[in-house]
């Protein structure tokens, strides 16, 4: 038949109406897996844009891809003890399977290796421990096979301040080519709407902790949706009934089947579905231990294991008998053995089993994994996947293919991606300000606290110093744990990141610049500059324009300095409360070196140099220069000052202070390149600290 294909950007066959139909009747219906709409096998019509397919209208099949995996295995070092060396641990052994258009479940008991092998399957595993060869269609993947194909996490990662049709939306501004229209972007994403069953709840908000959103199965559902914006030819899904009701989980269900219908090759791990969802699967495949004990035909799982001598009881659920036996639980076993003399062995074991019943659980379960291992080694459905696999082996065998590490292809540029990633941040601001109001208001309160505390501080010898000294190191104080704020940017969406970056949603740089400017001007420089101004003048500081600007710009920089920390902190550690504690100590540290609590002159050489990263000194020395310099400090009247560090009686007897004098006892340089020295200071901090976080980001494993 000659046939004349058309591939997108990815790679992916679309097939026009007419080819369409000439493949499809040339399929037979075992090559479909029953894969029909109808009750004479026709394809629904499709309301696809014109860029699914060349007629743009008509008929329309999704092209599936049949995976084979060969011989894989995959094993991790695992350490017994913190200073004990390392020990491989398999985790998958020797797994071998086809993968056809159609709904393929993987089944297991927990631990059983079901996500891992999903995740070999996707290629979203490191090369490191890999073993074995996974193929397409009887070649070796692509390179972007991971950005080809649909994956859905276990648990939903979505931003939840968003509707349902934005979060898809987006998925469709980020990962559709920039040549197809917004206009057919749109239609593509009302499809896919229409397709889940999503319209009733398009403009309804996905939820977070603080707004009430759509229900789990229409979450559930929008996270598929996320990744049938590109029409992938398969889709993996891990354990997509997790959280859900049995209704809901079998509406989920039943969508994925629909799909499956239309030619698209569905893999998910499933751990213990209702009798309706098993009846579903076309293709299972039986994990134990992380090796296969069954792989065929779901209709014929139920008699293969009776041939071996596990009967199903009557009303007993498919899905919880495979685990019984899997596990070697007794109630299952019981079934078939029929001998009398077995259960009396039994009855004889049973004293010596219920003095370890854990020891009894484990073993049972082995024992039980390791027989039906090589049972299925012997049957036929093991002989059949075998001979399937043997011929795709032997070509690659001859093309010496190996399993290599994935990349990660865009099919946007990084300005596009910057705007439509900003876009979304925005948004989420917006629709959940608690964090960025708090901010304002926080600093709002502080300021006039400050501003009541110190107002109009005078300009004597005996307290203007102290005031003006002792407000400037609370200042500093504030603007330094006033970024703890910053240790959420990272963390909080770190699940998301992943997910997204590693599904060619955008690149690091992306979501790196685009959070960073999202969060300095809502959460950094507005606060900041509502702060400034209320302080600087109800305390009455130095009533010029450039000492008032000068002093903005010391404060914004102090504070971009310890949420640049703040940033690297969160990006390297996962977990909220261990970023914290990191970036306390930090800063106290920084209060230390600062030059307030203790004279840096009296800190022995072997530590001191710790002051050049002390945000708290940078800060200090440049709100002091500008408030002191060329200044005298005076206490009318023939007044002894204790306070003043330098005294300096004038004629008339009256003690007066030089700013000059003090900043020299001080060790600051009031030049003006030592006032800008500061600054300089500053932004070395922060540009160094968002270079570690940059890196940070880039080294957070995409793979598992």
């Amino acid at each position: 038949m000659a046939e004349t294909q058309q591939r997108d950007g990815n790679g992916i066959v679309l097939l026009s109406m007419k080819e369409a139909g000439k493949e499809m009747a040339q399929v037979t219906p075992k090559e479909t897996n029953g894969g029909v709409d109808g009750p004479n096998g026709d394809v629904p019509p499709s309301t696809s844009p014109t860029w699914l397919s060349r007629s743009g209208s008509g008929k329309r099949r999704d092209r599936g891809v049949t995976l084979t995996c060969h011989g894989v295995g995959y094993e991790v070092d695992v350490k017994a003890k913190a200073c004990a060396r390392a020990v491989k641990k398999p985790i998958l052994q020797n797994i071998n399977g086809v993968f056809k258009p159609g709904m393929n479940a993987i089944m297991g008991p927990t631990g059983g290796g079901k996500t891992t092998l999903l995740d070999v399957l996707a290629a979203r595993k490191e090369p490191e421990g890999l073993s074995g060869l996974v193929l397409s269609d009887g070649g070796p993947l692509p390179n972007n096979f991971k950005c080809m194909t649909g994956y859905v996490v276990q648990d939903d990662i979505i931003m939840g301040t968003l509707t349902v049709r934005e979060n898809l939306e987006f998925s469709a501004a980020l990962r559709l080519p920039t040549s197809i229209s917004h206009k057919e972007k749109k239609e593509r994403v009302r499809q896919v709407l229409v397709e889940l069953g999503l319209t009733q709840c398009a403009e309804t908000k996905v939820g977070t902790e603080m707004i009430r959103g759509v229900s789990g199965g229409e979450r559930k559902r929008t996270n598929i949706g996320m990744e049938l914006i590109t029409a992938p030819p398969v889709l993996f899904l891990d354990e997509p009934t997790t959280g859900l009701d049995a209704s809901t989980a079998n509406v989920v269900m039943m969508l994925l089947q629909r799909l499956s219908q239309r030619g698209k090759t569905i893999i998910f791990s499933i751990h213990q579905p209702r009798f309706s969802i098993f009846r579903l699967f076309d293709s299972l495949m039986l994990l134990a231990n992380g090796e296969a004990v069954y792989h065929g035909a779901a209709d014929q799982a139920l008699d293969y294991f009776k041939s071996i001598g596990h009967e199903c009881e009557l009303h007993n659920n498919p899905a919880d008998f495979f685990l019984d036996v899997i596990n070697g639980d007794s109630t299952a076993v019981a079934a078939v053995m029929k001998d009398i003399e077995k259960e009396e062995k039994m009855e004889e074991l049973s004293v010596e089993v219920l003095n370890d019943n854990n020891k009894k659980d484990s073993t049972n379960s082995e024992n039980s994994s390791v027989m039906l291992t090589q049972q299925y080694a012997k049957s036929r459905f093991y002989q059949e996947t075998m001979a399937q696999l043997e011929p795709l082996v032997a070509k690659q065998d001859t093309l010496g293919t190996k399993y290599t590490k994935q990349e990660v292809s865009y099919r946007t540029s990084f300005l596009h991606q910057c705007k439509i990633v900003i876009k979304r941040t925005v948004k989420n601001l917006a629709r959940n300000p608690q964090a960025s109001v708090a901010q304002v208001m926080l600093n709002i309160v502080f300021a006039l606290i400050i501003g009541i505390i110190y107002l109009q501080i005078d300009d004597s010898a005996s307290t203007g110093v102290q005031n003006r000294t002792g407000v400037f190191f609370f200042l500093a104080t504030n603007m330094m744990f006033g970024s703890l704020s910053a240790v959420d940017l990272f963390a909080r969406e770190r699940q998301i990141f992943v997910h997204e970056s590693a599904s060619g949603y955008y690149r690091v740089s992306t979501y790196f610049f685009s959070k960073i400017f999202c969060d300095v001007i809502p959460m950094r420089l507005i606060p900041v500059t509502i702060f400034g101004v209320i302080a600087y003048w109800m305390i009455g500081l130095r009533p010029e324009v450039t000492a008032f600007f000068f002093f903005l710009l010391t404060l914004f920089s102090t504070t971009m300095a310890a949420s640049s920390i703040a940033f690297a902190i969160s990006a390297t550690t996962p977990i909220f409360q261990v970023a914290q504690i990191f970036i306390t100590l930090a800063f106290i540290f920084m209060l230390l070196m600062g030059g307030f609590l203790v004279n840096l002159k009296s800190v022995g050489p072997w530590i001191n140099w710790l002051k050049y990263f002390s945000i708290v000194r940078y800060c200090l020395n440049g709100l002091t220069i500008p408030e002191f310099r060329d200044r005298l400090f005076c206490d009318a009247g023939n007044i002894t000052s204790t306070a003043a560090p330098v005294g300096e009686p004038n004629v008339a007897g009256s003690v007066c202070v030089s700013g000059n004098t003090y900043m020299t006892v001080q060790e600051i340089d009031y030049t003006l390149f030592g006032q800008w020295s500061n600054i300089l200071g500053l932004w070395g901090i922060t540009i160094i600290c968002l270079t570690l976080c940059y890196i940070q980001l880039r080294r957070i494993k995409k793979l598992k």
